[in-house]
């Protein structure tokens, strides 16, 4: 643990909300314990896209097969379920890696002495697998939703300023507004570290997170973009790297697209911690300090 980390809570520090303070100690953090995250969030990133990989090549096989022009509704409904189930998955998981990151920033994977088993990090998150799962299907479709919002609102700013033929218009807008929505979704993500903990039902810790983000909306903001910037630098350094180091006739054999994916799903997931690392600090009301971390022989 850097010495440099600061001991007193977020909560308890004084009145005014503390985002620099947050980003601070979510970096350090994160720097300290980076191969505890990233044995956490590389197995269930590498699961998600597993299964969206599956549903995609299911997709991809259900259109093929079905003329230009002439869409059934049974087909539509399986292609629609197997996309959003898809989403779904990968957002779930999401909440899993979460729960496993709560529990070892809130210091809740402590040794019980007479438990006749070690715990691992993920103990808690299948303790509460329930409840993760539905605050996972809540936040998600609040997350649909304001996609939905945003692209009606695209839509219609668009028309009306008549920048629907300007280039890159709603590319750029559906950018921004992907961004905006997932900051605001954000304020929901102390949810899961406050059910792990276990003195939380579901409504309970939502309306709790969202009082607890207050006044650190722009530090979300920060930590979502600095989230889903990573993740795309990462997936296409990735993708570019590989080429320069592997010769032509190799990029052209069936397993280096399997090594390309893998690696750059993995690339991704190192850079996710952060952002649960900041929901995780937020739910701890208590003094968080060094000790209250687990040391490096903790497990994953």
């Amino acid at each position: 643990m850097e010495s440099d980390y600061s001991t007193a809570p977020l909560a308890e520090r004084d009145s005014a909300p503390r985002p620099g303070l947050l980003l601070k100690n979510v970096h350090i953090l994160y720097r300290s314990k980076f191969q505890h995250w990233f044995g956490i969030t590389g197995p269930t990133s590498l699961l998600a896209a597993a299964v969206f990989y599956l549903a995609n090549q299911r997709i991809r096989s259900i259109v093929t097969t079905i003329p230009r022009g002439n869409f059934p509704f049974a087909e539509f409904a399986e292609v629609s379920v197997l996309r959003f189930g898809s989403f779904f998955m990968s957002w779930l998981f999401g909440c899993f890696a979460l729960a496993a990151i709560a529990t070892v920033v809130n210091g809740l994977d402590g040794e019980d002495a007479d438990a006749p088993w070690k715990h691992d990090s993920h103990q808690r998150a299948r303790e509460h697998f329930g409840a993760i799962a539905l605050a996972a299907l809540l936040t998600f479709f609040i997350f649909l939703a304001g996609i939905a919002v945003a692209e009606f609102v695209e839509i219609t700013t668009g028309r009306f300023f008549g920048w629907t033929r300007v280039p890159g218009f709603f590319y750029g807008a559906t950018v921004v507004g992907g961004v905006v929505v997932a900051s605001i979704v954000s304020w929901l993500g102390t949810a899961v570290p406050l059910i792990v903990r276990g003195d939380s039902t579901i409504w309970s810790a939502l309306k709790r997170s969202v009082e607890l983000s207050s006044g650190y909306e722009g530090a979300l903001l920060w930590l979502v973009v600095e989230t889903l910037l990573g993740s795309y630098l990462a997936w296409y350094a990735t993708y570019y790297v590989l080429r320069l180091l592997f010769p032509v006739h190799l990029r052209h054999t069936v397993w280096y697209d399997w090594v390309v994916f893998a690696l750059a799903v993995l690339a991704t997931a190192a850079v996710d911690p952060p952002l649960f690392i900041g929901f995780s600090l937020l739910a701890d009301p208590e003094p968080l300090n060094a000790s209250s971390l687990p040391g490096s022989e903790q497990t994953t």
